[in-house]
């Protein structure tokens, strides 16, 4: 199995559309503002998995520029001149991420959207697979914009970075906690314990799941029965070769223990579901 072709220059060959899109908003990441022109930069997490992996509007740079005005200069009206801007951007980290895109010159406010679309596939004794990096996904856009004009007021040249980090994480599965008594006395305790593991993809590895590392982290929360919300307990490190982690718990209240496996820059967040835990009378 060999490394796939860059998502981001796949996308480029993409049936997705491509350019720039009037009046497009999106949700900032990071917004850089200077001499009037205001972009903001959104890069989307991609949630890696086996078959097709697509996102009409991964990658986002909107440019809000001061509006095109009359050139007036001692009476003479040398006609409507809008701020004209460009960009290029750069997009390095993982190995699937990188890639250097160009944003086409444009008069006035705008927004660039930049797709993705790819398929991962194992290989088999026939075919090649194909499979996408896990990692950050770092978006550097270098943003110019200009307007010259008679009226000196009127002129703008400016030039700017802005920057914003997506991540390509792999899926993770947590098992149920598994309790070594459901049903305890008040300040008693139990012992819940379960695995982590993540879908590995690698040139040696086809979308497999295999144990976190050691020493990897999750979250014990505990919801107490006939409330709705969840809070953290403890933080448990796992420790066994198989993605396993045990803890000791005290049992307060009746009620639910899940566990939660928080995000990181390669691995979705992932919640298992819960185990309920009765008082003893």
């Amino acid at each position: 199995m060999r490394t796939s072709a860059r998502i981001v220059a796949a996308a480029l060959a993409a049936t997705l559309s491509l350019g720039l899109v009037a009046g497009s908003a999106q949700a900032q990441t990071k917004v850089v503002k200077k001499s009037g022109v205001t972009a903001t930069l959104t890069v989307h997490d991609v949630k890696n998995k086996l078959g097709k992996i697509s996102d009409k509007k991964w990658l986002t740079l909107k440019v809000v520029t001061p509006p095109a005005a009359h050139d007036v200069v001692d009476g003479y009206d040398y006609g409507e001149k809008a701020v004209h801007w460009y960009a290029s951007i750069e997009v390095k980290g993982a190995k699937s991420c990188n890639a250097y895109l160009s944003v086409p010159g444009t008069d006035g406010s705008s927004t660039w959207v930049q797709p993705i679309k790819f398929e991962s596939k194992r290989s088999t004794t026939t075919t090649i697979g194909r499979y996408v990096t896990s990692g950050p996904c770092k978006v550097s856009a270098k943003v110019v914009a200009y307007r010259y004009a008679q009226d000196p007021a009127l002129d703008v040249d400016t030039e700017f970075t802005v920057k914003a980090t997506g991540y390509i994480r792999n899926d993770v599965k947590t098992t149920k906690p598994h309790a070594s008594a459901t049903s305890v006395k008040k300040n008693k305790t139990t012992t819940l314990s379960g695995t982590v593991t993540y879908q590995k993809a690698t040139a040696t590895v086809a979308y497999k799941y295999r144990p976190v590392a050691k020493g990897s982290k999750v979250v014990v929360q505990f919801k107490a029965k006939g409330t709705s919300s969840w809070k953290n307990v403890k933080s448990v490190k796992v420790t066994g070769s198989k993605g396993h982690w045990s803890t000791k718990v005290t049992v307060k209240k009746a009620g639910s223990y899940r566990i939660v496996s928080p995000a990181t820059s390669h691995l979705q967040k992932q919640v298992s579901s819960a185990v309920t835990i009765k008082l003893k009378k």
